[in-house]
C-alpha cells in the first residue's frame, strides 16, 4: 500500500510540476492572450532542431511550426507551393527553375531572398549531419539564384518528384544571418532559430519543454491561437494523467492502445484518428553477420507475426503490413506478402535456414527503443522474439537504448534493430528510395545496382504510370533482397480535451500535426 501511494504521489508531483511550468510559460505571452495558448503533450525526444540535421520525428514537430519550405503541405495532403509561388523543370527533369513568393520575412524581420534558400540547401550538403537528412539532396549537383527571388537547382540526374523534396526539412529556408555554414545549431539557442513559419520558438528546455510565441512578421494567416507549449513526458502513463487532470489541453505521439482505449470512453476526452500512412519495420545491417546471409533473413521474415502483434498488441489499431509502401499511397503493392505469405510459415523458414548453412537455432540480437516509438515497442519485440524462439531456428535476445544513443548507432553498432517512418512526403518515393538507395540514411550497407537502376527510371519517368510500375518493381526487389521487413501501419492519432478544436482538420497522409489550425 505504500509503495503504491508513492507511485501516485510522485504522478501527482509531476503533473502538478507540468502545470505550473505551463504557467510560467503563459506569462510570457502576457495579456489575455495566454487564454489561446495550446498545450500539447508528447513522449517523443527532441535530437536536433537545426534542419540541417533533423531527421526524426519529434524533432520534425517542432521544426514545422518555425520553419517552411519551397513546398509543403500547408492545409492538407496535397502538395502546394509555400516560399516559392512555383517551381518549371527542364525537358530532361534535371534542372528546376522556382519563382519566390515576395513579401516573406523572417522572423526577426529579415526579408527572405533566393540568397538564403541557396544558403540554406549549400549548409545541409556541406554539414552532412550524422542523422542522415542530408541524404535527400544526393542528386543535388548545385543551387544557383538570378536575382531576388529566382532559384535554379542543378540536378545529376532527372528527377520527376523534386518538388517533395522541396517540402523536405532538407529544403528549409533559414536566414543565412543566423546559421552558421559549417555546424549545426544547438538545441537551446533559440535566438538564433530564426525562420519564416507560424512561430518563433522563444524557449527550449532539453526533455522538458518547448515553449512557441506567434511570429508577428508571419506572411500568412494568423494561427487560431495565442501560440504553443509542447510539455516532453518520459511516460505516457504520466502524461494520460496530465491530460485528464486539464494540465495539458492535447497529446500528441504516444499512448499504449490500452491508454487509448480508456480514454476513448472518458466523455471529456476525444480521441481522434486519421489516414494512416505511419510504418514500423525492421532493419538489417547486410554486412554484419548473421544478417550478411540473405537465408537468414528470409528466414526471419517467414516467421514476421504480423497480425499478433497487430491484435495482441494493439488491439487492431494498426494493421498488419506487407510493403514498406504503405496502403493507400498509389503505386503499392504487397510484395512481401506474395514472397512470403500472408501468415507465419515455418516449414519455410527451416528451409531457408537449411539453405544458409547455420547451425540452430541461431543466436541472435534484435535491438529497439522504448520511449520514441511508444511505450508498446517492448510488447511488440517481445512478441517477434516469441515468434522466432518458438520456430527453434533462433534464440533471440533483446536489447534496447534510448533514442539520443539508438539514432547514433543505427547500422554502425546494431545488426537488426527497429525503426520507424513517418513521411517526408506522401508519395511511394519517399517509402522506397529512402530505404532501398545506396547509402541510405539509415547506414545498413545495403546497395544494389539494379535497385540503383530502378530508382532512376522511377525518377526520370515522365508519366505517372510509368513512375508507378517502376516503383512496384523496386518493392519487389526490396521484398526480395530484404534489407528491411515491414510489419505493421497505423493512423495519426492525437487525444485533446472536448473543448480543444481543430485537430481533425490535420490529420490527414501528410502527417503534419498542424498546430496553427488548432483553437480552445
Amino acid at each position: 500500500m505504500g509503495k503504491r501511494r508513492m507511485r501516485w504521489l510522485l504522478l501527482g508531483v509531476s503533473v502538478a510540476a507540468v502545470a505550473v511550468a505551463a504557467a510560467l510559460a503563459a506569462s510570457a505571452y502576457g495579456g489575455s492572450k495566454s487564454s489561446g495558448i495550446i498545450i500539447d503533450g508528447t513522449t517523443g525526444t527532441v535530437v536536433n532542431i537545426d534542419p540541417a540535421n533533423e531527421y526524426d520525428y519529434d524533432s520534425f514537430a517542432v521544426d514545422l511550426n518555425i520553419f517552411q519550405g519551397l513546398y509543403g503541405f500547408p492545409n492538407g495532403a496535397t502538395l502546394k507551393p509555400v516560399l516559392a509561388t512555383g517551381c518549371s523543370h527542364s525537358t530532361d527533369l534535371k534542372t528546376w527553375t522556382c519563382q519566390l513568393r515576395h513579401g516573406v520575412k523572417f522572423s526577426n524581420g529579415d526579408p527572405m531572398t533566393s540568397a538564403d534558400v541557396k544558403y540554406s540547401f549549400d549548409r545541409v550538403v556541406k554539414i552532412k549531419g550524422d542523422q542522415g537528412i542530408y541524404t535527400l539532396l544526393s542528386d543535388l549537383k548545385s543551387t544557383t539564384v538570378k536575382g531576388k527571388y529566382t532559384v535554379i537547382f542543378h540536378l545529376k540526374s532527372p528527377f520527376s518528384v523534386w518538388p517533395y523534396i522541396l517540402s523536405t526539412n532538407a529544403g528549409y529556408v533559414v536566414d543565412k544571418t543566423d546559421f552558421p555554414a559549417d555546424k549545426i545549431l544547438a538545441n537551446t539557442d533559440t535566438a538564433h532559430m530564426i525562420g519564416t513559419g507560424p512561430y518563433v520558438l522563444t524557449k527550449f528546455t532539453p526533455s522538458q519543454q518547448a515553449v512557441f510565441t506567434v511570429n508577428k512578421n508571419y506572411w500568412g494567416p494568423a494561427p487560431k491561437n495565442g501560440g504553443l507549449i509542447i510539455n516532453y513526458f518520459s511516460k505516457s502513463s504520466t502524461m494520460k494523467l496530465a491530460l485528464q487532470q486539464g494540465s495539458i489541453d492535447m497529446a500528441f505521439q504516444t499512448f499504449t492502445p490500452t491508454e487509448l482505449t480508456a480514454m476513448g470512453k472518458q466523455k471529456s476526452l476525444v480521441v481522434h484518428s486519421g489516414h494512416g500512412v505511419v510504418i514500423r519495420y525492421l532493419v538489417f545491417n547486410v554486412k554484419r553477420p548473421p544478417f550478411n546471409n540473405l537465408n537468414v533473413r528470409k528466414a526471419i521474415a517467414y516467421l514476421m507475426p504480423r497480425q499478433t502483434i497487430a491484435s495482441r498488441v494493439y488491439h487492431g489499431a494498426v494493421a498488419p503490413l506487407y510493403s514498406m509502401v504503405p496502403k493507400g499511397l498509389p503505386g503499392q503493392t504487397d510484395a512481401y506478402k506474395a514472397v512470403y505469405g500472408a501468415k507465419p510459415n515455418v516449414a519455410k523458414a527451416k528451409a531457408a535456414m537449411k539453405a544458409a548453412g547455420v547451425k540452430t537455432p541461431l543466436k541472435i540480437t534484435l535491438w529497439w527503443t522504448p520511449s520514441h516509438y511508444g511505450d508498446a515497442s517492448a510488447d511488440e519485440y517481445a512478441e517477434i522474439q516469441r515468434a522466432l524462439n518458438a520456430s527453434g531456428l533462433f534464440k533471440v535476445t533483446l536489447k534496447s537504448a534510448e533514442w539520443a544513443q539508438y539514432s547514433g548507432a543505427l547500422g554502425k553498432v546494431y545488426g537488426a534493430f527497429q525503426l520507424g517512418w513517418f513521411p517526408d512526403y506522401p508519395d511511394a518515393d519517399d517509402y522506397t528510395v529512402s530505404f532501398y538507395q545506396t547509402g541510405s540514411f539509415y547506414n545498413n550497407g545495403y546497395s544494389s545496382k539494379k535497385m540503383d537502376g530502378l530508382i532512376a527510371k522511377e525518377r526520370g519517368a515522365k508519366t505517372t504510370a510509368s513512375r508507378y510500375s517502376y516503383l512496384k518493381k523496386m518493392q519487389v526487389l526490396g521484398a526480395k533482397t530484404l534489407p528491411t521487413i515491414p510489419y505493421w501501419q497505423g493512423n495519426m492519432i492525437a487525444v485533446s480535451k472536448s473543448s480543444v478544436k481543430g485537430i481533425d482538420s490535420t490529420l490527414d497522409a501528410a502527417y503534419y500535426m498542424r498546430f496553427w489550425l488548432i483553437s480552445k
